[in-house]
C-alpha cells in the first residue's frame, strides 16, 4: 500500500509538471513579452546580520534563507529570527504579502515560492531575492508557476551558470533583464493559476 501510494504521488507530480510545462512552453493568444524590471516594483536581496548564525534569535522578525525557499512551498523548518535592531539594518529588504522569493546562489539556485503571510514581518538574506510584481500587471501566483516551470527554470539555471564560476549565481541585473511571457490581462493570468491550482 505504501509503495502504491508513493507511486501515485510520483505520477501525480509528473502529471502536474507536464501540465505546468505545457502551459508555459507556448505563448497563447493575447500574450505579451516583457522584462521583469518593467513588471516589478522591487527586485533585491538582503544580507546576513553581523555575527552570522550565532546572532539569530528564538523569536522576532523572520529571516528567510535559501533553505526555506522551495518550488512547491515555503519550508518553515530552521526559519531564523532577528531582533528589531538587526531587522532595522535590513529594512530595505522588508517583505510584503505576495512577494515572490527566488534563490539566487548555490545548489538551490532558481528555487522559487511565494512568501506566506504568517512569517511576516520578514527579511531575506543575500542568497534570496525578492521579486515584487506590479499587482495590476502581473499576478504573483502566475509568476511563481512560470518560474518553476521547466522552460523558465532551465533558462534561470542557464543564466546562473553564465557567470563562469563554479558557484551558480543569478545577479539582480540578470533578474531585471529576464524576459517572461504572460497573458496581458490579470484575469487570464488568474485563470491559468486556478487551472494549475
Amino acid at each position: 500500500a505504501k509503495a502504491n501510494a508513493e507511486k501515485n504521488l510520483q505520477n501525480t507530480k509528473a502529471l502536474f509538471e507536464s501540465e505546468l510545462n505545457a502551459v508555459f512552453s507556448q505563448k497563447g493568444d493575447g500574450w505579451v513579452e516583457r522584462k521583469l524590471k518593467s513588471l516589478t516594483t522591487k527586485i533585491g536581496s538582503g544580507a546576513t546580520p553581523r555575527g552570522g548564525e550565532e546572532s539569530y534569535k528564538a523569536t522576532g522578525v523572520s529571516l528567510i534563507r535559501s533553505l526555506n525557499v522551495h518550488d512547491y512551498g515555503f519550508k518553515y523548518q530552521k526559519l531564523a529570527y532577528l531582533d528589531d535592531s538587526q531587522a532595522g539594518e535590513l529594512a530595505n529588504v522588508d517583505l510584503q504579502p505576495r512577494d515572490v522569493l527566488l534563490n539566487i546562489t548555490g545548489a538551490s539556485v532558481a528555487r522559487c515560492c511565494i512568501v506566506p503571510g504568517d512569517v511576516l514581518p520578514a527579511r531575506v538574506n543575500q542568497h534570496v531575492s525578492i521579486i515584487r510584481p506590479i499587482a495590476e500587471i502581473l499576478d504573483s501566483e502566475y509568476l511563481h508557476y512560470l518560474l518553476i516551470s521547466k522552460p523558465y527554470k532551465d533558462r534561470l539555471l542557464q543564466t546562473g551558470a553564465e557567470g563562469g564560476s563554479t558557484r551558480q549565481a543569478i545577479t539582480k541585473a540578470q533578474i531585471q533583464e529576464f524576459s517572461i511571457e504572460y497573458p496581458a490581462t490579470i484575469n487570464d493570468q488568474k485563470s491559468i493559476v486556478s487551472h494549475l491550482d
